[in-house]
């Protein structure tokens, strides 16, 4: 038996013991009938009673006004009203019943695609696993590399700000270079005007000496 059939079968049995609970009610008198009145079967009827000499009780349907019983015997019209109750119930679960095969057969096709829907997510979840810890492992690599990178930019720069301060010095040295070519230029340029002027002295002074020479040594005659 399925967990629909049980269902039906309690929800069956309920309705009977109740019924039989409110037939003996009914045969042996006793209850408070306006209280009775309130409970769960009779919410979708409405049950009257006329007002005059000769008042009588009257259940209508809720739902389309349909008359359902009239008597003056109150239990006599709520009985009938179990009865329809009962009926009603019973054709439900007919209908309940010759719908369970059909319910049945929907329930183990959809079993059966819930098992593929399942083969199916697993293997996509399986996948996408191994496209986590692969791409863990790219990342993992990826920052290796950059550390490593990073490490010898660094060398790299301070490489760079070394060579910065040679060439600092070499600039100023380069300048101090230009400075001392530049002076000896100058210098170059004095001696070379002092020596133009020894030349001329010693020109002179080569002159003079022919002078002298010549006035201290007459020829003979």
């Amino acid at each position: 038996m399925t967990k629909i059939s049980k269902i039906l079968a309690v929800f069956v049995a309920v309705a009977s013991l109740s019924f039989v609970g409110f037939a003996i009610a009914t045969t042996f008198g006793g209850p408070d009938w306006v209280d009775v009145m309130d409970a769960p079967y009779f919410q979708d009827y409405q049950i009257s009673r006329s007002v005059g000499a000769d008042p009588s009780w009257t259940a209508t349907r809720g739902s389309d006004g349909g008359q359902v019983a009239t008597s003056k015997v109150l239990p006599e019209v709520l009985s009938k009203v179990m009865d329809e109750v009962y009926q009603k119930q019973q054709q439900e679960l007919q209908e309940l019943q010759a719908r369970e095969p059909i319910l049945q057969t929907r329930n183990e096709r959809l079993s059966k695609l819930q098992e593929v829907d399942d083969k199916a997510l697993q293997a996509y979840i399986d996948k996408l696993r191994v496209r986590i810890a692969d791409l863990t492992q790219q990342e993992s690599d990826l920052t290796s590399k950059v550390t490593s990178m990073a490490e010898e930019a660094q060398k790299i720069e301070r490489q760079v700000v070394s060579r910065r301060e040679d060439i600092f010095r070499l600039s100023q040295q380069v300048e101090e270079l230009k400075a001392d070519l530049f002076r000896l230029k100058e210098i170059r340029a004095q001696l070379q005007d002092v020596n133009f002027q020894l030349n001329e002295l010693l020109i002179r002074a080569d002159e003079r000496n022919q002078l002298l020479t010549k006035e201290y040594n007459p020829k003979p005659q």
